[in-house]
């Protein structure tokens, strides 16, 4: 299976940002991987989001729940892409006032397994239209060798 999102500018309002984000994540995360990524390379994302009052709630790196800040993210995210090829299937994106609402199938592949976690995520953002809080829910549903 590939990646399967569809693009951003086939969405309007939030749900276009929250979609651009995505696509910003992979690229950081590619980057990562390839050894390349540097300050200059987060620009695109950073436009989207509130960095100074950005908060992440839930699952990242392990299996315990963790509250980070703007740039612990960032470090969070070179670690996870310089190791872990992803994969996302969009399943569902519900948008309200202030709010989306991402619900993915989402394909983690490291150390020759590829790991499969349905996925919730709520972007929360500002008044300003810039993302201020992820709320990450992860839910495993199993895992098989990578192909």
């Amino acid at each position: 299976m590939a990646n399967e999102m569809p693009p951003s500018g086939d969405f309007t309002g939030l749900s276009r940002a929250v979609i651009a984000y995505s696509e910003a994540f992979s690229g950081i995360a590619a980057k990562a991987k390839a050894g390349t990524l540097g300050d200059a390379d987060w620009a695109e994302m950073e436009t989207l989001v509130d960095v100074d009052g950005f908060v992440r709630e839930g699952v990242f790196l392990g299996p315990q729940a963790e509250v980070i800040d703007w740039p612990t993210y960032r470090h969070y995210v070179t670690q996870y892409g310089g190791h872990t090829d992803w994969e996302g299937t969009l399943r569902r994106m519900t948008e309200v006032p202030g709010l989306v609402v991402l619900e993915l199938e989402e394909r983690n592949t490291r150390g020759g397994m590829t790991h499969v976690s349905n996925t919730v995520t709520i972007y929360e953002f500002n008044d300003a239209g810039k993302l201020k809080r992820l709320h990450v829910y992860v839910s495993p549903i199993g895992e098989r060798p990578a192909a």
